[in-house]
């Protein structure tokens, strides 16, 4: 029950610190254009980097399906020959 009351005051705290962080934004004395503009610099470049390693996995997928396409066949060709 202690453990309990003490998770909601922590997550309570954690809620207060959060939107403490919009207040000192609008306290900060840059202007929120300033502020929007860099969160979509920001949000372009995590994208381009997430779009990079999916592409990157992709390539990676075809590849190793290549390989395994292969070693499929491989393995029809010694079955044969084992017949």
């Amino acid at each position: 029950m202690e453990h309990e009351i003490k998770l909601l005051k922590d997550r309570e705290v954690d809620q207060k610190n959060k939107a403490s962080g919009y207040e000192t934004l609008l306290r900060d004395g840059i202007p929120l254009n300033e502020h929007f503009l860099a969160l979509k610099n920001k949000f372009n470049n995590e994208k381009d980097e997430l779009e990079k390693y999916v592409s990157t996995l992709a390539e990676e997928i075809k590849r190793e399906e290549m390989n395994n396409k292969n070693k499929k066949h491989k393995i029809e060709i010694l079955k044969r020959e084992y017949d």
